[in-house]
């Protein structure tokens, strides 16, 4: 079907959510340049991603992919806590979710913590979230969010700053891996 790839928060869309903000850095600005360089990397590969435009609202991006059960979806968020120690990275994955789902949501926290010398946090479902629940998680094929680093980790961040390139080549391997296995 199609690899859906977007960035969690939006910089200069309509209604402009920087996310968490740490260490000199806005979760938007990280998202949409660690998407990007996914994209890049699918294309390299032969694979085009459909990406959220960075002037749509979240409601707006959803209401316009059509995803199916052959489709891969995935969202990239950076952590925020209070204690600026707090490391690691997580994957959420619906409530829903079925083994595809659990494979693809494990596979990317662990090459994340493995890239990026940071703790595994987990794959957890929405319902384990503050939030409860999440409007990506209501879309059709393997679908997850990842939650790269702590932004308010000063060592998270550098290390996610020297690893991204890396990071980005192995996401858009796994991301091609979930998207032949269903097609």
């Amino acid at each position: 079907m199609a690899i859906f790839v977007s960035a969690g928060h939006n910089p200069n869309g309509i209604k402009k959510d920087p996310g968490a903000v740490g260490n000199g850095f806005r979760e938007a600005d990280l998202t949409v340049e660690f998407r990007n360089l996914v994209l890049g990397s699918l294309l390299k590969r032969g694979f085009k991603g459909i990406a959220d435009d960075d002037s749509e609202t979240l409601g707006q991006y959803l209401k316009r992919i059509i995803t199916g059960n052959g489709s891969v979806v995935l969202e990239f968020h950076f952590d925020a806590a209070i204690n600026p120690t707090a490391t690691g990275c997580t994957s959420l994955i619906g409530s829903d979710a079925d083994k595809n789902d659990k494979h693809f949501g494990n596979e990317l926290v662990e090459a994340t913590a493995q890239i990026l010398g940071i703790k595994n946090r987990g794959c957890i479902s929405e319902s384990e979230s503050h939030r409860g629940r999440l409007g990506l998680m209501r879309e059709r094929g393997i679908v997850a969010l990842l939650e790269i680093c702590f932004i308010t980790n000063a060592s998270d961040l550098k290390k996610y700053q020297d690893n991204k390139f890396t990071l980005a080549d192995k996401i858009a391997e796994i991301i091609i891996k979930y998207e032949n296995l269903i097609n």
